[in-house]
């Protein structure tokens, strides 16, 4: 074999195929699924065989073309960090490994972000109004009747928060004790109790995708309460 010939095989032996070099690239994160509006996020990432000079960003999809743009460059090949808050939403998130505008390495991974939202932007005020009682006025977005539950069928809350103020005819002997109560498919009821015209308030953990219903019940005729509140969500959008 001729000595040119020997020379180009060594030299190609000692060339790695692109695609065994590029099957042990290796970049992986860990961040919560949750998180709260305006609050950093913890996370971690570790890199593998990403060669001499990595170059480590945290992305986010930016504008109708969804082009990634860097919000956060890493220091190391792997590591724990935060990133800075982000307003309440659903993102995507990706840990990229740059060479110019191409990525080498990525990971993608979501995160859902839940703040308050009072009951006027996820309900409007269509059935609302403003209650005078003893001590205070109390705007109210919805009335409930006893029977008539108040069901949200499309939920992308985990919390609520709901105030309550009781009305009804009384007969001769009943309290006019009243209690709202925060039904759901796989957590237990939450109730609280107020008297009659006077202003009651519970807390409620909320499971996102599942229907949860609001009702009135007590010892009184013609029961009904009027509602306000706020419930942590991950979207402004109207619930239904």
């Amino acid at each position: 074999m001729a000595a040119g010939t020997l020379a180009l095989v060594f030299m190609l032996a000692l060339l790695p195929s692109s695609a065994s070099a590029s099957g042990h690239l290796n970049l992986s994160w860990t961040l919560p699924h949750q998180a709260s509006e305006g609050q950093a996020i913890p996370f971690t990432w570790r890199g593998r065989h990403l060669g001499q000079r990595p170059k480590l960003v945290i992305q986010k999809p930016e504008g109708t073309a969804h082009t990634w743009r860097t919000i956060l460059r890493l220091p190391t090949r792997s590591g724990s960090g935060q990133l800075p808050g982000l307003p309440l939403g659903k993102y995507r998130l990706r840990i990229a490994d740059l060479a110019g505008h191409y990525a080498l390495a990525k990971q993608v991974a979501g995160v859902a972000v839940f703040g308050e939202v009072p009951f006027s932007t996820l309900f409007g005020m269509g059935g609302g109004g403003v209650l005078t009682t003893a001590t205070a006025s109390f705007p109210y977005v919805s009335s409930i009747s006893g029977d008539t539950p108040f069901t949200v069928s499309h939920n992308h809350c985990s919390f609520v928060h709901l105030a309550f103020v009781g009305n009804a005819w009384l007969s001769q002997g009943q309290t006019g004790l009243i209690t709202a109560t925060v039904v759901q498919e796989s957590r237990e009821p939450v109730s609280a109790s107020a008297p009659l015209k006077e202003i009651g308030e519970l807390d409620a953990e909320l499971v996102p995708g599942q229907t949860w219903a609001i009702k009135a019940s007590g010892d009184a005729e013609e029961l009904g309460i009027d509602i306000n509140g706020y419930a942590v969500c991950d979207s402004t959008e109207p619930l239904n």
